[in-house]
């Protein structure tokens, strides 16, 4: 009963939050039609915004119930609804931000400005320098009434004809369209490109004192698949068959296996018996399989022979050698990453190699007291918007997460954060989808990756 509270709770704050952004993108729009448009246009312009508007909440809405009923499988709905529907609320956001941004510095200049005119007015000498004579303010009153009797258009039309720029009307239609177009152009974009472009990366780590059993070890890592709405039955199938193609010794899930519901879980576990390795699957879970339900994923997915560590850990024998994996469960459990790793390491032996799973790549402060060699984590999907531009990296999940993606190095001790393979919220990822492929090594002449 609790999570059905919750979950109402978050959902009523998620539409109140995204009918306030839809109220200001509007009021921007119809701000915007107005000064462009005659009376007439704005009011037919008004309706047909206003209507296509209606119909995008009616389709981004139909995309939640979709999830309980399950008919977001379909092609034709993902089609039709599920990536329209998020195409939408992209485009929304994106627009809100550009609003907000453009809104915020034309407000700040004008009060510059203004406090700039206020106090060159209060200058003596400009106060005496501009105090008209009476014939001038004939000659004033004169050209205010030829001003008053020109239309703006023609006035503007005639500015522009002397002085070969454009006008202001001009101005302002090209810059709003580009700013009403420009979010949904990049989101429909952005999710056609990269979204299921999967990628494969390959890391291979160097431990001098690696057991002679474990070199060579293949393991491949999977993270924040999220079945649901932008992850379907047949596309879980085609990754993990692309898991299979690596011919991994160990897959490691570092969480997220749904997305929010209990309903998405047969997705993923229809697919499940796919996977292949040779020494088993193991995996942890993350927040939104708490949001789902923490019991009936781990059911599910033991079920399957996954392995779910939950605050554990399992010593496995490998080539001879043993391999001790540890898991801990996410952070919404309630006790610091401390506690719960400490539970995890409770009477495992410590000559072995160790191998931590966590959602949450935080998790790697606590690993590194405990000697862990290998942490695997996933959680951040790289922030899911990021790019390359003229060869600056520009990612604003660095802005927020410590360890954002990729590998990062701490004496002998590494962490691996997988950007994920799934998509959350949008439809939209140009940080490409990975799995992972790390290969360990006590070969001082191989290749060592670097962070």
């Amino acid at each position: 009963m609790e999570r059905y509270i919750q979950s109402v709770f978050f959902f009523i704050f998620l539409f109140s939050l995204f009918g306030f952004i839809q109220w200001y993108v509007v009021r921007s729009y119809l701000r915007w039609l107005r000064k462009i448009t005659t009376r007439l246009l704005y009011k037919r312009y008004k309706r047909v915004g206003i209507g296509a508007l209606v119909a995008a909440n009616i389709i981004f809405l139909l995309r939640f119930p979709s999830t309980e009923l399950g008919v977001y499988e379909y092609s034709w709905f993902q089609a039709l609804v599920i990536y329209p529907g998020g195409i939408f609320f992209g485009a929304i956001v994106l627009a809100f931000s550009i609003l907000l941004i453009l809104n915020s510095g034309s407000w700040l200049f004008q009060k510059t400005r203004r406090l700039g005119e206020y106090y060159m007015n209060r200058r003596p000498e400009h106060i005496h320098s501009t105090q008209p004579d009476g014939g001038q303010m004939n000659t004033i009153a004169a050209e205010a009434e030829k001003l008053h009797a020109t239309s703006d258009d023609e006035l503007g039309s005639a500015l522009t004809k002397k002085s070969g720029f454009i006008s202001r009307r001009q101005f302002l239609t090209t810059t709003g369209s580009a700013v009403m177009t420009a979010p949904v152009l990049f989101t429909i974009g952005a999710s056609a490109a990269t979204s299921h472009d999967y990628q494969v990366i390959r890391k291979k780590l160097y431990y001098p004192d690696l057991p002679s059993g474990l070199n060579g070890l293949r393991i491949v890592q999977l993270s924040d698949i999220h079945s649901g709405i932008y992850m379907t039955e047949r596309q879980i199938h085609d990754i993990f068959h692309l898991v299979n193609e690596q011919h991994p010794d160990l897959i490691m899930m570092t969480g997220d296996f749904v997305d929010n519901s209990i309903s998405e879980i047969p997705s993923l576990a229809n697919a499940l018996p796919d996977l292949k390795s040779e020494y088993g699957v193991f995996g942890c879970l993350g927040n939104h399989d708490h949001y789902a339900s923490a019991s009936a994923v781990t059911s599910a997915l033991r079920q399957r022979k996954i392995r779910v560590l939950s605050n554990d850990h399992q010593t496995i024998p490998v080539n001879g050698e043993s391999l001790t994996i540890i898991g801990v469960d996410d952070l919404i459990s309630g006790s610091t990453d401390t506690e719960r790793l400490e539970r995890a390491v409770i009477n495992t032996p410590e000559n072995n190699f160790r191998i931590l799973l966590s959602h949450r790549p935080d998790m790697f402060d606590a690993a590194r007291t405990h000697d862990i060699d290998l942490t695997l984590a996933g959680h951040t999907h790289g922030g899911q918007i990021g790019f390359n531009l003229m060869g600056l990296p520009v990612y604003p999940i660095n802005l927020f997460q410590k360890y954002p993606k990729g590998l990062f190095r701490a004496g002998s001790q590494n962490l691996y954060v997988n950007v994920g393979i799934g998509m959350v919220g949008v439809p939209v990822r140009t940080v490409r989808p990975e799995l992972t492929v790390i290969e360990l090594t006590n070969e001082s002449a191989g290749p060592i990756s670097q962070a």
